[in-house]
């Protein structure tokens, strides 16, 4: 996005061609450098608010009715009983997505650099690459693992001062229509966010991507979508096993130890990708494993294997200890438990898991440019190739196969998300 978005705001992008045909006393105020810290914030900003957004969703729909129409008794009016009622039984699920977002902007790498950002994943780089200073790599990669294991102490402490208990929600909450110019405003203000986030980069990425489509490569396109979608699909379901295997060794041993273990490989996910592939690269040095498919899996396995276990493991707490009673009676064993009866009831979070994994490892960048086979490209090492060649328009392609990919994906998991959270079928 922040690469689409400099091309739209430069000064032969769209933007400013426009100004300058029809508006010439606006095109002076738009020609400005857009490669600035602020900006990027903001396109970071656009990019990320889905994981607050799909947590607080989520968050608000589980919200029993109930609350609303007794602080509506209470003469709360809509605006106060969101912001005294709702907000603050939604703020553990805040603060996850938003822990979510400052891992990401920390293992942000490819907008970073193009804007010519100092970050420490950045530094990671052009010490390692640039300067062949490995130990100053090591020593910028320690700060930055100190720097994230502060950030999810803070998040464990918040969650832990703000843990509610609260019933879910069992009925419809019917709305009232809004009359007026109200719907209208609120349609234009929901719309914000997506348009700016979505749709312009989009129609901007499909524009390019029809104008370059003769100057595509189109089996090496087909060959980049092939190895991504194989390698996500394959770590996507490492992440599943791995994650299954942990939780459900948790639930029948009841064991501290597997309890701990369990929250301890939750922690890669708070790792930055180029932290992960610097220490295994560090690890694996002077193996023949270094440069191929088995230390770049163990890799996306060990970044997102919180990614794949959370939902499994929401869905695993809310099977009662009696089912694994029941099957114990009846004689099944911990894998006949697992493989008759856990499955096909959590066959639903295992898609999600999926799902989510998936999209991640597929636009996953500073792991796949450092652990990477020799000539093993992605779709997103591509597009950063490209667009850190000034070559965007040629990009196009690639970064609109990702986003239709990741976009089908999502579609499949809202699909699944509004199944689980709609009460009228219940």
């Amino acid at each position: 996005m922040g690469f689409t978005y400099i091309e739209i705001l430069s000064y032969t992008g769209p933007l400013q061609t426009f100004a300058r045909s029809n508006l010439p006393s606006l095109s002076n105020f738009l020609n400005q450098d857009y490669l600035q810290i602020e900006v990027l914030g903001i396109i970071l900003g656009l990019a990320l608010y889905p994981y607050i957004y799909t947590a607080s969703r989520i968050s608000f729909s589980m919200i029993g009715t109930n609350y609303l129409n007794i602080s509506k008794s209470m003469g709360l009016s809509n605006f106060q009983s969101f912001f005294k009622v709702v907000l603050p039984l939604s703020r553990p699920a805040i603060f996850s997505g938003l822990f979510l977002v400052i891992m990401e902007v920390l293992n942000e790498y490819g907008a970073v650099k193009y804007f010519g950002v100092n970050t420490y994943t950045a530094g990671i780089f052009r010490s390692w690459n640039s300067f062949g200073d490995v130990n100053g790599a090591i020593q910028l990669a320690s700060i930055l693992l100190v720097v994230v294991l502060i950030f999810f102490l803070i998040e464990r402490i918040s969650l832990k001062k703000s843990r509610f208990y609260y019933n879910k929600n069992t009925q419809l909450n019917i709305r009232q229509a809004s009359s007026g110019i109200k719907p209208y405003l609120y349609w234009i203000i929901c719309f914000i966010p997506f348009g700016l986030g979505f749709f312009i980069p989009f129609i901007f990425i499909l524009n390019n991507s029809f104008e370059t489509f003769y100057l595509a490569d189109i089996s090496k396109v087909i060959n980049l979508t092939w190895n991504s979608v194989s390698v996500s699909s394959i770590a996507s379901l490492l992440v599943i096993f791995f994650a299954l295997f942990f939780l459900y060794v948790e639930r029948i041993s009841k064991s501290k130890i597997n309890f701990y273990i369990s929250n301890t490989i939750s922690l890669g996910y708070a790792l930055p990708g180029a932290v992960i592939a610097l220490s295994l690269m560090i690890l694996f040095k002077g193996s023949l494993l270094v440069g191929t498919f088995s230390v770049l899996l163990f890799a996306y396995v060990i970044r997102f294997l919180a990614v794949g276990k959370s939902p499994i493991q929401s869905s695993l707490e809310k099977q009662p200890d009696t089912i694994d009673d029941t099957g114990k009676n009846l004689g099944l064993g911990p894998f006949s438990l697992l493989q008759k009866v856990h499955l096909p009831i959590n066959k639903f979070a295992l898609i999600s898991a999926f799902i989510v994994a998936f999209i991640d490892i597929l636009k996953e960048l500073p792991i796949t440019l450092i652990l990477r086979p020799f000539n093993f490209d992605t779709l997103a090492t591509q597009t950063y190739e490209f667009a850190v060649e000034e070559m965007l328009p040629l990009s196009s392609i690639y970064s609109l196969i990702i986003i239709v990919l990741g976009s089908l994906m999502l579609l499949i998991l809202k699909n699944y998300i509004d199944k689980q959270t709609d009460v009228s079928k219940s």
